[in-house]
């Protein structure tokens, strides 16, 4: 089944088909319907599914095709059923549910009889968003539950979805553990997470071993933190803070404040740092990078320079670090005027490739990154930043394709053979592309390619990993409440094993 969440709030008074809007008066009544699921796929067995609601004022549901029978009605959900399809492809209906002037329409398709199909779960229960393993056999995550007290406990999820099954393995009153965002789960189901008590990781297994990470370096100042893994879960690849950025730079140290660390089976190593900065300029607080994601193999890592706002991406191959997208790196020399005390200061415009915190840029294989393409211009000295742009980067020819068709944007996921995933706009982007990079043609959305690809039926979205046999993938959407938007993530993975 494909899950989302969605609202449709509306007054008598407003007009019919507005979702997410709602607009009240004294002599009006807000009216509204909440679902549990807008778009469904069908074996050919054909359910039953239960589909939850909250609506106001009460709600009526219908179905277009007389295959797909709506029942089991009561005050907060309905079933769907499906007959048996024997026709021999797919077909498709709308379930419309109405609570006065507020409606929404559920998307149904149903494959053939004969048919096995992947499964789509959202994951909106978890709080933080999910990762998956490389291998494409576990997801983790966690959610958070309210005590008496107004304090709150966090419960740590692993789930394994060859089965489904949820694996509750860790539950932590706040005060002793806060683990937030998910960083990666190795193919033996062992859950990395951000602990915001400590700066740290929590460390979660299948057995229900909580413990937090140790230190990769004892005697540095920061908490080892550990970002990717590859396929056997031997390799590791992070970070940890060796010193405060102004007092490497008071002591007259070379080395940074944040370290990037790959550790082999346990062992820990400091990987290489690029002798210039991502303005090729010295490193004006002690050099600073973060290793984020590694390919499955290991052959690989790429990271980011945290380097106040510019974090130009760099990768290590063969024991040697550089700058990914050398190739369209350009560099203006500028003056600018400090707002502050008027001063006049030196500094470097630069065309490049950068990365956050993304942890999933990178193809199995190694062969490609991707990142997002930035140009810079000076029209104020608070405002250089001029566009961004998805672009993929091979590690092997060290060359960079820029996709500038689609707009602002930045590229999200590369597979082996060159599909790259491309998120559309700048702030809080809710649709991918996928698009092939060697022809620099577009395959079209992410819904699209899906449905093509594995004939299900999927919300707007886009993706942020997919396995080396793209069998298994993972990505986010937009939710909307009356709370706002909110980014959840969802997974697809091969059929349920019975």
């Amino acid at each position: 089944m494909n899950l989302k969440r969605r609202f449709s709030m509306l007054p008598a008074a407003c007009l019919a088909g507005l979702l997410f809007v709602g607009c009240t008066t004294e002599t009006t009544e807000t009216h509204y319907v909440k679902l549990s699921e807008v778009a469904c796929t069908f074996l050919g067995e054909g359910g039953p599914k239960v589909i939850t609601v909250e609506a106001n004022p009460g709600y009526e549901v219908s179905s277009s095709a007389s295959w797909l029978k709506v029942g089991d009605e009561g005050e907060s959900s309905f079933s769907l059923t499906a007959d048996a399809n024997d026709s021999g492809s797919e077909r498709v209906a709308e379930v419309t549910v109405t609570a006065g002037e507020a409606s929404v329409v559920i998307s149904v398709n149903q494959l053939p009889s004969d048919s096995e199909m992947a499964h789509y779960r959202l994951l909106n229960k978890f709080n933080y968003g999910a990762v998956v393993s490389p291998n494409g056999r576990y997801a983790g995550g966690s959610y958070q539950t309210l005590n008496n007290d107004n304090t709150y406990n966090y419960h740590v999820v692993i789930i394994d979805l060859e089965t489904e099954e949820w694996h509750e393995v860790g539950e932590f009153q706040s005060s002793l553990y806060k683990p937030t965002i998910p960083s990666c789960i190795t193919d033996d189901g062992t859950l990395f997470f951000s602990e915001y008590n400590t700066y740290g990781n929590l460390v979660s297994t299948l057995s229900g071993d909580n413990y937090l990470l140790e230190k990769a370096y004892p005697d540095w100042i920061g908490e080892a933190n550990v970002e990717a893994t590859t396929a056997d879960g031997t390799v590791w690849v992070g970070y940890q803070q060796w010193m405060n950025g102004d007092d490497a730079m008071e002591a007259g140290y070379d080395g940074g404040h944040y370290m990037p660390i790959k550790w082999t089976n346990g062992e820990p190593e400091i990987l290489p740092l690029p002798e210039k900065n991502y303005r090729n300029e010295p490193w004006p607080y002690g050099r600073s990078v973060m290793a984020r994601g590694v390919s499955y193999d290991g052959s690989v890592i790429y990271g980011s320079a945290w380097d106040n706002t510019n974090q130009g991406m760099v990768y290590w191959k063969d024991g040697e670090v550089h700058w990914a997208g050398e190739d369209i790196r350009e560099f203006e020399e500028v003056t600018l005027i400090r707002q502050e005390d008027g001063k006049e200061v030196p500094f470097t415009l630069t065309k490049g490739l950068m990365v956050y915190a993304e942890r999933t840029n990178i193809s199995p294989n190694g062969r490609w990154i991707a990142g997002t393409y930035r140009t810079e211009d000076y029209p104020s000295p608070r405002n250089y930043v001029q566009a961004r742009y998805p672009a993929f980067f091979n590690t092997e020819t060290g060359t960079t394709t820029i996709v500038k068709d689609f707009g602002e944007g930045s590229a999200a996921h590369v597979t082996d053979d060159g599909l790259g995933i491309i998120l559309v706009g700048t702030f809080l982007p809710s649709s991918g592309i996928v698009y092939d990079i060697e022809n620099q043609v577009s395959l079209g959305s992410v819904q699209e390619w899906v449905l093509d690809n594995y004939h299900m039926v999927i919300p707007m979205c886009y993706i942020t990993y997919m396995t080396p046999d793209k069998s298994s993938m993972i990505g986010s959407v937009i939710e909307y409440s009356e709370l706002g938007p909110r980014v959840v993530s969802w997974y697809m993975a091969p059929p349920v094993e019975k």
